[in-house]
């Protein structure tokens, strides 16, 4: 069975021009990749100029009582992109708001420690904050709506002294190069509340996830992501799957795939997604160690093209259920049936 060790993470993630990879049980006071040595074809070019290249991207996956939603907001450097969709998980129906933010000196914070997100536009007030010292993690929104959409407010944030939290870190190299991707993965048990259209609604519990991923892209990067976020014959399960043309040669050593069961942390192996009939019809995602056994069947889905000079994101991201089986570190099968989820697939060309 695949298996691969957890350590303890470094203080800093690149020293002295060289990376720390590997998977790491906690995460270093900052999500940092500046400073590697020569990351492009190996040109000495200085380290400002090679950080450009950098891109930030924070997400916030959430699943309540009756609603599940992902929050992101992505750093292009120049400008930023908040959006936020949300998905009712009795009718299917969802709600999609996003906002582009000018120019400033960092979109997403780096520190772990402690670290706030936001858009504080009037129409579109959005906020993921952390500190990681009380293990308190929250999403706030307030959206105004249109003639499309209604107006939708709410907030999502973890209890103190909760047995669900986990903090995960993985550092990994570029598939053919000096360049690197650092993933801050941090699980929570949840408690929250959606407003739409002014409408009363009482707090429910839930569970969430927040990523944090830093890493130098290439000029054409393709991702599909997922989490799977739920409780299985009373057990708290999240999990963590992604593939992209960003992953490291030995992605067996290095990845970003986890499983984390009631606080316990599994390390799990690449997967690969595919969807044979079509980005709406049901995908397949499995790894060649037995694992990770997976189908996926979109229930809602929201494309999204954005467009400005050279920069050009296309993504789909979809709300639905798995069905099959995961193993934890302890050979524990994990069975999923009708498990709620989100997945992601996306492009980016610089």
């Amino acid at each position: 069975m695949y298996i691969r060790d957890f350590h303890e993470p470094p203080e800093q993630i690149v020293h002295n021009g060289k990376a720390e990879f590997g998977s790491f049980e906690g995460v270093s006071d900052k999500i940092d990749i500046r400073g590697m040595r020569a990351p492009y074809a190996g040109l000495p070019l200085p380290s400002f100029i090679s950080s450009l290249r950098i891109k930030s991207r924070l997400n916030y996956a959430f699943s309540l009582e009756k609603m599940i939603g992902l929050a992101s907001f992505i750093d292009f450097k120049v400008i930023g992109l908040g959006e936020i969709t949300l998905w009712n998980k009795e009718n299917g129906k969802k709600y999609v708001y996003h906002t582009i933010m000018p120019p400033r000196r960092r979109f997403v914070p780096n520190k772990t420690t402690r670290g706030i997100c936001a858009c504080y536009n009037k129409k579109r007030f959005l906020k993921i904050s952390w500190g990681r010292s009380h293990q308190h993690h929250a999403l706030t929104f307030k959206l105004k709506g249109d003639n499309a959409r209604p107006d939708v407010e709410g907030y999502v944030y973890s209890p103190l002294e909760d047995k669900m939290h986990h903090d995960l870190m993985f550092v990994c190299p570029s598939p053919a190069s000096s360049r690197c991707s650092a993933t801050w993965i941090s699980t929570m048990s949840v408690q929250g509340q959606i407003t739409v259209n002014n409408e009363a609604a009482d707090d429910s519990k839930g569970l969430a996830t927040m990523v944090l991923n830093r890493a130098y892209y290439k000029f054409h990067s393709n991702q599909d992501f997922t989490y799977g976020i739920g409780k299985v014959k009373e057990k708290s399960v999240i999990f963590n799957l992604s593939s992209s043309n960003l992953d490291a040669a030995d992605s067996d050593t290095y990845n970003n795939n986890c499983l984390i069961v009631d606080g316990q942390a599994t390390a799990l192996p690449p997967v690969y997604m595919t969807h044979p009939f079509g980005l709406s019809k049901q995908w397949i995602i499995q790894d060649t160690d037995n694992m990770v056994d997976l189908t996926f069947t979109p229930v809602s889905l929201n494309n999204r093209t954005f467009n400005i000079i050279a920069l050009r994101t296309s993504y789909t991201t979809m709300y639905g259920t798995f069905d099959g089986v995961l193993l934890t570190k302890d050979g524990e099968k994990i069975t999923l049936k009708s498990f709620p989820g989100i997945l992601q697939k996306g492009m980016l060309r610089l």
